[in-house]
């Protein structure tokens, strides 16, 4: 009975906060308007506000000051095809705003144009954080839809130092939601519920360095560091007032966005009018702890031993292969035409084989062994691009276009029990379709 009450907060409390939680999109596809067309590299050669997320080291590369606005979409297709599954897997389109500034500090002497700070925010359209709480016998892509939604914040600080060696380093910061669930009757014997929650900020280092190599000003090798960021939702769901009999208190717990700790290298011949950049990023995902925690929290008889336990996944480091080219022609004195394009490969962090996961009866009110349909597949990525920089006489604006596609190379995903049994055995695949566009005024 104990859990026949507890699995009712449970559906009062996923009603409340179905849509409360979300995730920052840089890490699948990049950022900014010139870098996310060139198969988003940028360790080696971002500028402005994009070194943030790149390598805050090139922020010293910035020599005025700049604001950018733009707007990024992505629009998700994935596909998980088997027995009992519903092919299309819901996964909601990605839109928001992103807003960059370039600020040089105007240090004199020996600093003199030597130090400079890159800032870059981004936020959904529609939500500051959503997360969702899916069982894991529902097919789902949690490691692509629900990523590409959140409000970031980003901030590098760079300095040259000498002998064409410039260092940096910076944060990144996402909004998390803790909250409370209170469900009770009132004197007409209604059930209702009182909602309390708040945002707080998680935040992650990152560390940057570039060495312009000797003998040549147009070849650099950069390198980075970026720390976990994990932005988490925690809702504890109290129904001791429902009833007379005692009843847990229910956690609706886990990660609604999450980057592993990363890093990366890169070279990448910089020129005036072009550029060439070869990127090794290594991720690792092993340290990922999972999207969902234990349902209720009690601490009786041991962890697991009060409500079901999430499967326990073997997640796998990751490592990603990128390319990006661009290619300046000046159609006038001031005005300057860019054709960007690239593309990377990205390995998946989800194993081949998945544990079971456990349910809840209500019919023989036990629990039963269920499949856990979490999908993912390696991606290939195509990126191209266009930008214009009007400067001199006009008017100094950058607008810049890109646009992204996205392949998940076909991959069958099997979910078996304790015994080795299979519960559930699909196939992966789809498509991702990005696109964005910013604006830049320099003063």
């Amino acid at each position: 009975m104990r859990r026949v009450v507890a699995f009712a907060v449970g559906a009062i409390a996923l009603t409340a906060f179905g849509r409360s939680a979300n995730a920052s999109p840089e890490d699948l596809f990049g950022y900014g308007g010139r870098t996310s067309a060139m198969g988003a590299t940028g360790t080696a050669h971002a500028g402005g506000y994009e070194s943030a997320w790149h390598n805050p080291a090139l922020a010293s590369t910035i020599r005025q000051n700049k604001l950018t606005l733009g707007y990024v979409g992505a629009v998700f297709a994935l596909d998980a095809v088997g027995q009992n599954l519903p092919n299309r897997a819901s996964t909601q389109p990605a839109k928001g705003v992103v807003i960059g500034a370039d600020i040089p500090l105007p240090f004199g002497g020996k600093l003199r144009d030597r130090i400079g700070i890159g800032l870059a925010f981004y936020t959904p359209t529609d939500v500051i954080v959503r997360g969702r709480v899916l069982y894991p016998e529902t097919t789902q892509f949690p490691l692509l839809g629900d990523r590409a939604q959140s409000l970031a914040v980003r901030g590098g600080l760079g300095a040259e130092i000498a002998y064409g060696i410039r260092a940096g380093v910076g944060f990144a910061a996402l909004a998390e939601i803790a909250g409370t669930v209170v469900a009770a009757t009132d004197v007409t014997g209604r059930v209702g519920t009182r909602v309390e929650n708040q945002l707080v900020a998680t935040y992650a280092p990152v560390f940057g360095v570039t060495w312009d190599l000797p003998g040549s000003s147009k070849v650099r090798v950069g390198l980075a560091y970026r720390g976990t960021l994990d932005a988490r939702f925690q809702v504890v769901v109290d129904g001791t007032k429902l009833s007379s009999i005692a009843i847990p208190l229910l956690n609706i717990s886990g990660l609604a966005q999450y980057d592993p700790a990363q890093g990366a290298v890169e070279v990448a011949r910089v020129e005036k009018l072009n550029v060439l950049a070869l990127q090794l990023v290594y991720k690792k995902w092993s340290a990922f702890p999972g999207v969902l925690e234990p349902t209720i929290a009690c601490s009786e008889g041991g962890p697991g031993a009060c409500g079901l336990v999430p499967p326990r996944i073997d997640w796998r480091d990751t490592v990603a292969v990128r390319i990006g080219a661009e290619q300046g022609f000046e159609l006038a004195p001031g005005v300057v035409l860019r054709g960007r394009g690239g593309g990377f490969l990205e390995t998946s962090a989800l194993p081949s084989e998945l544990p079971g996961s456990e349910a809840f009866e209500m019919a023989s009110k036990t629990d039963i062994a269920v499949p856990t349909r979490y999908f993912d597949a390696t991606r290939v990525a195509l990126t191209t691009g266009v930008g214009l920089s009007l400067d001199g006489s006009f008017p100094p604006v950058d607008v810049d276009f890109y646009a992204q596609y996205h392949l998940l190379l076909p991959r069958t995903i099997t979910s078996t029990d304790g015994a080795g049994a299979e519960l559930s055995k699909g196939e992966a695949s789809g498509h991702i379709k990005v696109f964005g566009l910013t604006a830049g005024v320099k003063f």
